[in-house]
């Protein structure tokens, strides 16, 4: 581990997916990763004795995680093997070999294309668990 990174590039981020032998395999090659969460809402708990309002924290949210990648007919058969209405064990890899992991269900489609662009499509993922931080090691492991 180098202690001195002070920041990482995008470059070299990748997708896994595991596969039906149990083994994660890179499912595309991707232009956009989501955040792994979202600041959750808050409870209103506001009495009529109460000069202001109060609030509670809810639930965090996970919330839906969507990729972008480049729209070839490879890549989008690739990942409609997975759009099967069942869970999918997905890992991200970053570039210092940190990443995370999570469960979801999967759907793709071709997003809207205009004059000089790139035809994209999205990867819509609904994850049934939190995302979980892992380390280089703990990824690294998980990938042999």
């Amino acid at each position: 581990m180098n202690n001195n990174i002070t920041a990482q590039s995008d470059v070299g981020i990748m997708l896994y997916v595991k596969n039906s032998s149990d083994v994660y395999e890179e499912l595309i090659e991707i232009k956009s990763v989501p955040a792994t969460g979202q600041a959750g809402g808050t409870l209103e708990t506001t009495t009529l004795k109460s000069p202001k309002k109060t609030y509670i924290p809810d639930r965090p949210d996970t919330g839906d995680m969507d990729y972008t990648y480049n729209y070839t007919e490879a890549n989008i058969q690739a990942v409609k093997v997975y759009c099967d209405n069942t869970e999918h064990d997905l890992l991200v890899k970053y570039q210092d070999g940190s990443g995370f992991t999570y469960s979801g269900q999967m759907q793709t489609w071709i997003n809207e294309v205009s004059v000089g662009s790139v035809v994209e499509a999205t990867l819509h993922t609904v994850p049934s668990v939190a995302p979980l931080e892992k380390t280089s090691a703990e990824i690294t492991a998980l990938l042999s």
